[in-house]
């Protein structure tokens, strides 16, 4: 199941995904959508401690709920309810939400963030976005994403290899660092 709400708008959402099997992604979701344009923007500082807090509230609830923590991924919830620049801030600061030791999914593909970014070197189509695409995922993976959300999947899988190529390198560098040798 996947609840952009971070199954808070629902309330039958945690009981019924309790009483079944599948896994979930718990999407933090600042507001309701008519609200985004009205709500506050918060500092470069306060926006991963704000949706950490936010995720965790979630993923507590799912869990008190009858939730397996097996079953649960989280997701920082690019662009819902956050501001232009509060989204590359949150990208930045996404190895903060391993804290929470549940598998972590990034959803930048096609983003409206990246357009606005791209604007001044391409219209803002699809086919603008995807370098700004390509670049997130990388920055995602690079900064502890275990899944992705995209649409432009042949060109983000190459991304996600050379970015699991970068942290296999990176890993096998402190290995030799610290005196084992890697078995490449």
């Amino acid at each position: 199941m996947n609840d952009v709400s971070g199954f808070s708008w629902d309330e039958r959402m945690v009981p019924t995904l309790a009483s079944n099997d599948c896994g979930c992604v718990l999407m933090h979701t600042r507001g309701r959508p008519q609200e985004w344009r009205n709500l506050p923007p918060l500092d470069f500082g306060e926006v991963v401690p704000f949706v950490l807090e936010g995720l965790r509230h979630l993923s507590d609830r799912a869990v008190r709920a009858g939730v397996d923590r097996e079953r649960i991924v989280v997701d920082p919830g690019f662009g819902f309810g956050k501001r232009f620049d509060e989204n590359f801030a949150l990208l930045a600061g996404l190895v903060e939400l391993q804290q929470l030791k549940f598998p972590l999914l990034s959803g930048t593909s096609r983003k409206s963030f990246l357009a606005r970014v791209a604007k001044n070197l391409m219209k803002a189509s699809d086919s603008g976005r995807l370098a700004g695409t390509i670049a997130t995922v990388t920055a995602s993976i690079l900064q502890g994403a275990h899944l992705v959300r995209v649409h432009d999947v042949r060109e983000s899988l190459e991304a996600a290899r050379v970015a699991d190529s970068i942290l296999k390198t990176g890993k096998s560098a402190e290995k030799v660092a610290s005196g084992i040798t890697p078995a490449l």
